[in-house]
This record gives C-alpha cells, structure tokens and sequence, in this order.
C-alpha cells in the first residue's frame, strides 16, 4: 500500500511539473520559433546572418506583444498538453521499472520457498536451456521446450520458470549450459535466452520476460519471470502454428477450436 501511494504521488508530480515546462516552452519557445518561420516563408529574398538574428530577436519580442497574446495562450496550452503526455508515458515507465525491480526483490527472498513447494501452475522446474544431460551434449530440442513453456504461461497467468533445477528442485545449475554457448557467461546465457524469445515471438514479447541470476550453494540458476501476455501468443512447431497455454502444473497444446473458445473466454 505504501508503494502505490509513493507511486501515486510520484505520478501527481511528474505531471505538474512535465506540463509545467510543456507550457513554458510552448510559450517562450514555439510560438516565437512559429513567429520566425512564418516570416521566412514570407519572406524568399536573400539575407545575411545579421539580418536573420534581428528578425529572430524582432519575432521574439513581438510574440509577446499585447495583441499576439491569444497566440501565445493557444502555444502555452498546446505546450502543456504534450507536456502531461510526456509526464504521464514518463510515469508509466518508471512505475513499471518500480514494479519490476519490487518483484525481482520478492522472487530473491522467496526462491528457496518456491523451490521448496515444487512446480505448480505458476512455477515449473527445467533442468537447463540447451544441454541435454541424458545425452551429455548441446540438445536444441531443450530450447524449443523452454518456449513451449514461456509460451504457456505468456498465454495464461504468466509465471516463473526456474532453470538449473531437476524436476524434483535438486539444484543441478547452469555451468554445463555456459558450456555450450560462445561466450561462457551469465550475460551470454542471457543474450541466447533473449535473442530465442525475440526470434521465436517478436521483439515485442521480450518486454513481457525478465530474466534474472541467483546463487545457490555454489551454483547459478536462472529464474525467468513472464507476464500475462495481452494478445494470444504462438509458437511454429514443424510447420504449423500452435497455441500453448499452462494449466496446472503442465504446458498444453489446444487445437484451433480449443483455442478459440478460451481466447473468448478471457475476453
């Protein structure tokens, strides 16, 4: 409660003071800019710099004069109008930046918890995003069924896939994965893991995932935390486009009335 009303004020005065300096710049600065170009363009003859510095401090000033004030008003406002949406889609970002950085702090102290109760239907268990451990190599059939995951929970509730863990939560971590990437590294981990969603659902899901690194024991895991997609997320599965949703503690495949019938429904 007390970070929505930190977040409430937060917004209050990122909008007073965006559409403050909308406002003035519509005022001290487009009009007077308005004034100079409507004299340009009425005027095509040849002038030298000094002449274009007087007729710029001349439109300056006479912006400001009793009978252009109407014009300078309809400025001010037009200033103060982008200014609020400049200041509300500035809140927006750091109220979701705020968000995130809350939940991120929330999934630290609770992963021992988490892996604790195991999987279930917001929480799933992988062992690794591309090594194979039966087969004791790179395996990219790994990746796909980590986005039929993200997939699944991108269209139901979103959730949390916690990667490096057995399906038991035996902490296995990551480092046989950075094994098998170029650069051998969390942040490599992370570009592959990124680049995959990108390619596989667009660049515009990537805002929805938030990867994050922890430590335990001696062992990294990767928690990848998914939002609720606003529209129906697909996947391409050997030619075909498929949609998967988590229910339960399971990523399923629904046919195409299925899957229409649930878009319906939580429409």
């Amino acid at each position: 409660m007390e970070v929505a009303n930190l977040l409430k004020n937060s917004r209050h005065s990122t909008l007073l003071i965006h559409s403050a300096i909308g406002m003035l710049i519509g005022y001290f600065i487009l009009h007077p800019i308005s004034m100079t170009i409507y004299w340009y363009e009425m005027n095509q003859e040849s002038f030298s710099s000094v002449e274009l510095g007087a007729v710029i401090w001349s439109s300056f000033v006479h912006s400001f004069s009793g009978h252009m004030m109407p014009m300078s008003i309809a400025f001010a406002l037009l200033g103060l109008v982008g200014g609020y949406i400049s200041g509300g889609y500035y809140s927006s970002i750091k109220e979701r930046e705020v968000k995130i950085s809350s939940k991120r702090m929330l999934l630290n102290q609770s992963i021992p918890t988490m892996i604790a109760k195991g999987e279930n239907e917001f929480v799933e268990f992988m062992t690794s995003l591309r090594y194979d451990y039966r087969q004791v190599r790179t395996n990219k059939n790994i990746e796909f069924e980590v986005l039929k995951s993200i997939a699944g929970f991108l269209n139901a509730k979103g959730g949390t896939i916690i990667l490096g863990l057995s399906n038991d939560g035996q902490v296995l971590g990551l480092a046989n994965d950075f094994w098998t990437l170029k650069k051998k590294d969390k942040d490599g981990y992370h570009k592959r893991l990124m680049s995959l969603i990108a390619h596989a659902f667009g660049k515009n899901i990537c805002s929805y995932i938030h990867v994050a690194f922890h430590t335990i024991g001696d062992k990294d895991i990767c928690t990848v935390l998914i939002e609720p997609s606003i529209q129906p997320v697909y996947l391409e599965e050997n030619n075909t486009t498929v949609f998967f949703l988590r229910t339960g503690n399971l990523t399923s495949t629904l046919s195409t009335s299925e899957t229409v019938k649930y878009l319906n429904t939580k429409h």
